[in-house]
């Protein structure tokens, strides 16, 4: 799947860079919040020390910043997403309509903006409409 970015998302990309020193794989805004996708293992040099860069992007963007670590696999994107909360077990499967849902088992809800959030990034990556959490 393919995501297109308009030049706005760009600019927003490239202060996430000069700040961060980490390339975005890609952002997007969700409610009040700008979400930057990064690479495998560099959230927390993304993040810096005690979450000072983060502290940096949102005074200057004006919104509140998360940073999610990007995987290929659904189950672990899914992982990185509700980070702190622990995901017990997961799996993707075909629904009976023939679209994909993920079935996970955490062990705490999500907040419900925690929620919304991963059937956004279920939705835009994995072409995923359906996540049960249990």
């Amino acid at each position: 799947m393919s995501i297109k970015l308009d030049s706005d998302t760009i600019s927003v990309m490239n202060v996430f860079s000069d700040v961060t020193s980490i390339p975005a794989r890609d952002s997007f805004v969700e409610d009040d919040k700008v979400i930057f996708v990064v690479s495998q293992g560099q959230a927390g040099i993304a993040i810096g020390k005690n979450g000072v860069k983060i502290k940096m992007l949102q005074e200057m963007l004006k919104k509140e910043v998360i940073v999610i670590e990007y995987s290929d696999d659904p189950v672990k994107l899914f992982e990185n997403v509700i980070h702190p909360n622990k995901l017990l077990s997961g799996y993707v499967a075909n629904d009976q309509d023939g679209s994909r849902k993920l079935d996970v088992y955490v062990d705490a809800k999500p907040s419900r903006s925690r929620v919304k959030l991963v059937k956004s990034v279920m939705q835009r990556y994995f072409n995923i409409t359906n996540v049960n959490i249990r």
